[in-house]
């Protein structure tokens, strides 16, 4: 998982996305991270039994959001099943069983609440570059010069 600048893990656990939404790949097993800054679901990549042996298991992001994007997070509880973390996102609401569902969602709150918020998008950021202009006497006729110029612009002598 490559953080951002300024990111940092919050809280993690072993997660099942049962209901991947239009911004998840696919659903399954995997790790579920709350940064500072987002909340986001690392899936192993499947490449078959013996690759995963023999070279390890290499995992890709299958489903990520800006916790200032994040609509709403509730527990659901089924009747027989256990409680599951429910997401709403613009995109969707997926579902993730994993352990202590309710200290997930306050977690995630907690973090929502001291996230900075969003920049407004296509804000216009000018920046302002100041210059000083020093100014020096010609030695032989008195009139005021850049400091960088080879010669005077009045009477033409060597500055």
């Amino acid at each position: 998982m490559l953080l951002d600048p300024g990111e940092s893990v919050l809280r993690s656990a072993y997660a099942v996305l049962e209901r991947p939404e239009a911004g998840a790949e696919r659903g399954g097993p995997g790790v579920l991270y709350l940064t500072n800054h987002r909340l986001l679901f690392e899936a192993p990549a499947s490449r078959g039994l013996v690759r995963d042996f023999v070279q390890g298991r290499e995992n890709h992001l299958a489903w990520h959001e800006r916790l200032h994007e994040i609509r709403n997070v509730s527990v659901r509880r089924g009747r027989l099943a256990r409680p599951r973390l429910v997401v709403e996102v613009p995109t969707g609401r997926p579902v993730f069983d994993l352990l202590e569902p309710e200290a997930w969602a306050s977690a995630i709150a907690e973090a929502r609440h001291a996230s900075p918020p969003a920049s407004a998008p296509g804000a216009v950021v000018s920046h302002t570059i100041e210059r000083q202009v020093v100014k020096v006497r010609c030695r032989f006729c008195g009139s005021l010069a850049n400091e960088v110029d080879v010669r005077c612009p009045a009477c033409g002598a060597p500055m």
